[in-house]
C-alpha cells in the first residue's frame, strides 16, 4: 500500500480538480451548451493542465535542481506562453460556439466583445498556468523534502544503532581483559579459588552471549550478573567482606540496557584499593534508578583522572540511550572516589537496529 501511495495521491489530486471543473460548469456557469461540448471543454482543459503539471514535475524542475534558477524561470515562461497560445484559439472558438447556441451567452458576448480578443483570453490562461506550475513545484519540493528528512532520520538511527553496538562491543573485551588478569593472578599463585573463578567467568560470558542481544534486559537479570561479577572480584580479596552490594527498593518490572552498570564496577576495581572498603548501592524508586559505587583510591591524582575507556563509553551510551533523562557524576572525597548514575525516565524507548523507520514517500 505504501509503495503505491504517491500514485494514489496524484490520482486523488486530479479527481479533485476534475470535480472542480465540472462544478464550475454545472454549478456556477449553468451553461446551455450541449453536454458533448461541455465534456470536450473539460477534457481539453484537463489535458492541458495535466501536460503542464507533469512537464514541470519531470523536466523543468530538473533545471532548477541543477541550480540554474534563471534557466528554470525562462523555461517556465516559455512553457506558459506556449500553453496559453495553444489554448487561446480553442477558448475563443468555444466562447463563440456557446454564443451561437445560447441566447444568454450571445447577449454577454454582444455587451463584452473584447472577451474574445486574444490578449484577454491569454492573460487568464497564463495566470491559471502559473498556478498549475506553482502547485506542481510545491508538491514536488515538499515531497523531496519529506523524503530527504526520512532518509536523514533513517541514517541517524542507523548511525546511532551502529555506534551503540560498537560501544557495547568495546565493553566486552575491556571486561574480559580485566577478568582474565584476575584469573591469571590466581592461577599464578596456585590458588584453589581458580576453578571457582573460571566457573563465575563462564556464567558471565553465558549472560553476555545469550541474554544481551536485546535493547533492554530485566533489571533482576542485570543485578544477578553484577552479583556474579562481584563474586568473581571477591575471590582475589584478602577480606571478601570489604566488598558490599546493597539493593534498595523493588527492582521487578524495570528494564535497562544490558551491561550498563558494569563499567562503574570495573572502574572501581581498576582504580580502587582492594584492602579498603568498596561499596556498591542500587536504589530504585518509582520512575527512577540510582547506582552508586564508592572506593578508596590507590593513589592521589587530579579529580577526573580515575576512569578510562569504560567510563567514557558509559557516558556516550547514556547520551545516546537516555538523552535529557540521566545524570552521571564522579567526585573525589578525601581519598574516596564516588561515582553516581541516575536514570530519571525508565520508560524511555531505547534505539535499536531493528527500529521501524518511515517508509519512502
Amino acid at each position: 500500500m505504501k509503495k503505491h501511495l504517491p500514485l494514489l495521491l496524484h490520482l486523488l489530486l486530479w479527481l479533485g480538480l476534475l470535480a472542480l471543473a465540472l462544478w464550475v460548469h454545472f454549478g456556477i456557469d449553468r451553461t446551455e451548451m450541449p453536454l458533448s461540448w461541455v465534456a470536450l471543454d473539460v477534457a481539453q482543459t484537463f489535458a492541458f493542465h495535466l501536460v503542464l503539471f507533469y512537464l514541470n514535475w519531470f523536466i523543468l524542475l530538473r533545471i532548477l535542481a541543477k541550480g540554474n534558477v534563471l534557466g528554470y524561470a525562462l523555461a517556465v515562461l516559455l512553457s506558459l506562453v506556449l500553453f496559453a497560445a495553444v489554448r487561446s484559439p480553442i477558448e475563443i472558438f468555444q466562447i463563440e460556439k456557446q454564443a451561437s447556441v445560447s441566447p444568454k451567452a450571445a447577449e454577454v458576448l454582444r455587451k463584452h466583445p473584447n472577451q474574445v480578443e486574444l490578449k484577454n483570453v491569454m492573460i487568464p490562461l497564463l495566470v491559471m498556468g502559473l498556478m498549475n506550475v506553482f502547485l506542481s513545484s510545491s508538491l514536488r519540493v515538499t515531497g523531496e523534502y519529506l523524503r530527504n528528512e526520512r532518509r536523514r532520520k533513517e541514517l541517524e538511527l542507523q548511525h546511532t544503532s551502529t555506534e551503540l553496538e560498537l560501544l557495547k562491543a568495546q565493553v566486552n573485551p575491556h571486561f574480559l581483559f580485566n577478568t582474565l588478569n584476575n584469573i591469571y593472578s590466581l592461577a599464578y599463585q596456585n590458588s584453589p579459588a581458580t576453578p571457582d573463578a573460571i566457573l563465575k567467568l563462564s556464567l558471565l560470558l553465558r549472560y553476555q552471549l545469550y541474554e544481551t542481544n536485546t535493547p533492554v534486559v530485566a533489571l533482576e537479570r542485570e543485578v544477578e550478573y553484577l552479583e556474579h561479577l562481584l563474586d568473581l572480584h571477591r575471590l582475589r580479596l584478602t577480606d571478601p567482606a570489604l566488598l558490599t552490594f546493597q539493593v534498595n527498593g523493588a527492582i521487578n518490572g524495570i528494564s535497562i540496557p544490558p551491561m550498563l552498570l558494569m563499567p562503574l564496577v570495573e572502574n572501581m576495581f581498576k582504580h580502587g584499593l582492594t584492602t579498603a572498603p568498596m561499596e556498591v548501592t542500587l536504589s530504585s524508586e518509582p520512575g527512577s534508578l540510582t547506582f552508586t559505587t564508592k572506593n578508596r583510591l590507590k593513589g592521589s591524582g587530579p579529580q577526573g583522572s580515575f576512569g578510562g575507556i569504560g567510563l567514557q563509553n558509559l557516558r556516550r551510551r547514556l547520551e545516546l540511550l537516555y538523552p535529557q533523562a540521566f545524570s552521571f557524576s564522579t567526585r573525589q572525597q578525601d581519598q574516596d572516589f564516588i561515582a553516581e548514575l541516575s536514570l530519571t525516565n525508565l520508560s524511555k524507548p531505547v534505539p535499536s537496529p531493528d527500529a521501524t523507520v518511515l517508509s519512502r514517500y
